[in-house]
């Protein structure tokens, strides 16, 4: 190059980058990015493919299980819940989508304690509730025992487990219908004996009054605790029987090893066994529309009645609606309080 820093003749002069390296122009840069972005395209679309693969199969397995679960039961409770925010009765309902809104009136005149329906419906609440706490409870402990008898070995042990079943399987309209008659006035069989045994003086009237929860809770519990005894076994059997040995090797008592062993051992199918039970309590029906008809009474009505006879006899949708809303709200309350406390409690114990 000249002392003058111009550039020869015939010589381009060309600027160098860092290192000595030219830089790239605009076109080059454009050019290097376009292969970079379809790489990264055929890459993307190459994991999508992938993961159809792996997982196709799986997803077109439930489908028809989701599309089930959508009709049956997730689109029928958006319409509920729709609902519940409409003044559909007896003169809209044909054409219930142009019916007026009224946000949450139909709440309130379910839900107002001080009102006749807002009023029945916590009576119902507070009824179900009482209901369930004691059939629950019985339930478990008869299932608990006959579990623990039908663990041991005994000739006919198979037998026995197929007659148990024999309350849980009977239809409920069949099994509700029969007690239905044990416990009617005149001519029921719980009247006769209990007057035989001279501990009532004249028939009680079992299905009106404050009298008739307390029949359809022995009912329900002696159509329920066989469930209760099938999963309570089911249980036993994964229990290892190395346990009880090295418990009576160290010198346990029965009721120690009942404790100490069976019970923890037991505690995750005890969880399922109420939360289920839980859940068909709050939703309980059959038995007391069987037993005591649409109106039980405000002693022994609950939601499920009070809910069928507020929709379909007085054609009030809405109010019908709005209650079935609050019942749902309940339940997935206590699902997740009773959960969060068993993992609270499942975090202390480790």
């Amino acid at each position: 190059m000249p002392p003058d820093g111009s550039a020869r003749p015939g010589v381009a002069s060309k600027r160098t980058g860092p290192l000595g390296a030219p830089p790239a122009t605009t076109a080059q840069a454009q050019g290097t990015a376009q292969p970079q972005a379809a790489f990264q395209t055929r890459g993307a679309l190459y994991k999508f493919r992938r993961f159809l693969i792996r997982t196709g199969p799986a997803y077109l397995f439930i489908l028809p299980a989701v599309s089930a679960m959508l009709l049956v039961h997730y689109i029928p409770m958006a319409g509920g819940i729709l609902v519940a925010f409409k003044d559909i009765n007896l003169f809209t309902v044909s054409r219930w989508y142009d019916a007026p809104w009224v946000g949450f009136a139909n709440f309130v005149q379910g839900l107002d304690p001080g009102g006749f329906l807002g009023g029945r419906f916590w009576r119902a609440l507070w009824n179900v509730s009482f209901f369930g706490a004691v059939t629950i409870t019985a339930g478990y402990v008869i299932g608990m025992a006959v579990a623990l008898l039908l663990n041991r070995e005994f000739p006919g042990r198979t037998l026995v487990r197929g007659i148990i079943l024999l309350p849980y399987i009977t239809p409920d309209s069949v099994a509700y219908s029969v007690w239905r008659f044990i416990f009617q006035a005149r001519i029921g069989l719980v009247n006769m004996w209990l007057m035989k045994l001279g501990i009532i003086d004249e028939p009680v009237i079992w299905l009106v009054g404050s009298n008739a929860i307390y029949a359809v809770m022995l009912a329900a519990i002696w159509k329920g605790w066989p469930f209760a005894a099938l999963v309570l076994q089911a249980g036993l059997q994964t229990i290892p029987r190395e346990l009880y040995e090295s418990a009576m090797i160290d010198g346990a008592s029965r009721w120690q090893r009942f404790r100490y062993i069976t019970l923890p051992m037991l505690a995750p199918v005890t969880r399922i066994l109420i939360l289920v039970s839980i859940l068909w309590n709050y939703n309980a029906f059959n038995q007391f529309y069987v037993m005591l008809g649409k109106d039980p009474g405000p002693a022994a009505d609950v939601p499920s009645t009070l809910i069928l006879r507020e929709t379909f006899n007085t054609f009030n949708f809405g109010v019908g609606s709005a209650m079935s809303v609050v019942l749902m709200g309940v339940m997935l309350v206590l699902t997740m309080v009773y959960l969060r406390a068993l993992r609270a409690a499942e975090r202390g114990q480790a």
